[in-house]
């Protein structure tokens, strides 16, 4: 009698070998190296969708961080540094057309985005303050259907990593500067 095989487990394999070819070899390992401690899956179950994710969240967090690397909560209002925060999305991240979107996306507390379910009538209310009435109720609206190919995701991934990686070495310098300024204080 033949022998069957599960093919099941080598197409998470395939779909991580994708993911992986869409960076540059040179930032393979360091991509890897920061986002594998926060998944719970086996290393070859990401997936383009979910290394786009990643970035786009720090991304987005950092995009709207000021000087200090602070962000406000969209819905409270509070202050917290940029890692804190959680990316949240107005429409919702099953639309495709606004998932990688950056007016779709802001910083948002984990109290108000999980305990308080959003928050999402305080969060519409200030949509609309900062992009008119129309826009939001365009995108609320909004049927068109989106199917990004590999091509985007490699943009994507490799543009808005870049992003990441400059913020940082600006994030490093300023602590390593007040760092030296601290050690040669004398007391």
């Amino acid at each position: 009698m033949a022998k069957t095989i599960d093919i099941s487990k080598y197409k998470s394999l395939w779909k991580a070998k994708k993911a992986l070819e869409l960076v540059k070899p040179e930032d393979r390992q360091e991509i890897l190296r920061y986002y594998w401690p926060k998944t719970w899956k086996p290393i070859w179950k990401i997936t383009r969708k979910t290394l786009a994710d990643r970035v786009f969240s720090e991304y987005c967090r950092l995009y709207y961080a000021d000087e200090e690397w602070y962000v406000r909560c969209i819905t409270s209002g509070v202050k917290m540094y940029w890692t804190k925060a959680q990316c949240w999305h107005f429409i919702s991240r099953w639309v495709m057309k606004y998932r990688y979107d950056i007016l779709n996306c802001y910083p948002q507390s984990y109290a108000e985005n999980v305990m308080l379910s959003w928050n999402y009538k305080v969060y519409t209310l200030r949509m609309i303050d900062m992009l008119w009435k129309e826009k939001v109720e365009e995108m609320i609206n909004d049927k068109e259907t989106v199917e990004y190919k590999q091509w985007w995701y490699e943009e994507n991934i490799q543009e808005r990593y870049k992003f990441i990686t400059e913020k940082k070495a600006l994030i490093e310098k300023k602590s390593d500067k007040d760092i030296h300024w601290i050690k040669n204080m004398e007391f």
